[in-house]
């Protein structure tokens, strides 16, 4: 009888042995079909997000392409009626341009025409102290960019005003328009009540 017992103890505890291995594989073959379908959804979740975020700069594209068109019809706007805003505000004004060093060619050329176009009686340049020379009186005493203290002392005494040009507000018509105004000393709000008939 003793072996039945001890044989009746080997098969239970095999029994238990092998249902615990059963029990084991099962779980761990249900824990990877959850992780499984954990990583599919992660990955559903991933791409929807990633189409919204497709969708939305394709959105964000179309609006900066619309504002870049509608910005250059208003610079193509701002340069057909600058003449006719500018025209004849400088007349009978002679201006001294005093240009700093650091100043393009172009910037300083941009903001002649525009002085030009407004009909300015008389538009002296000085370049740097090189022609440190030029006597008179202006109307107006234009300093653009960086002028040295000696310089803008000096010129400063030829004229009723002096008015420091921001080269950076030159970069566009808009501020072109409002240095004229500025110059012969009229306010933007006082022609917006102008009327046709």
């Amino acid at each position: 009888m003793l072996v039945d017992i001890r044989y009746h103890i080997i098969t239970v505890v095999i029994i238990f042995v092998t249902l615990a291995i059963g029990i084991l594989i099962g779980s761990s073959m249900l824990g990877n079909d959850l992780i499984i379908e954990e990583q599919k959804n992660l990955v559903s979740k991933l791409e929807d997000d990633f189409r919204y975020l497709r969708s939305e700069n394709k959105q964000f594209e179309r609006e900066v392409n619309t504002l870049e068109a509608r910005l250059a019809d208003n610079i193509k706007f701002q340069k057909m009626i600058m003449p006719l805003v500018v025209k004849g505000q400088l007349e009978k004004q002679s201006l001294l341009l005093v240009v700093g060093d650091n100043i393009s060619s172009d910037l300083k050329n941009q903001l002649i025409k525009a002085l030009k176009l407004a009909n300015a009686e008389s538009i002296s340049l000085v370049d740097g102290i090189s022609d440190i020379e030029i006597k008179g009186e202006f109307s107006r005493v234009l300093f653009l960019g960086q002028v040295n203290k000696e310089i803008k002392d000096y010129y400063s005494k030829l004229s009723k005003g002096t008015i420091k040009i921001n080269s950076d507000e030159l970069n566009n018509i808009s501020g072109l328009i409002k240095l004229v105004f500025e110059v012969a000393s009229k306010d933007l709000a006082d022609m917006r009540g102008v009327t046709s008939e």
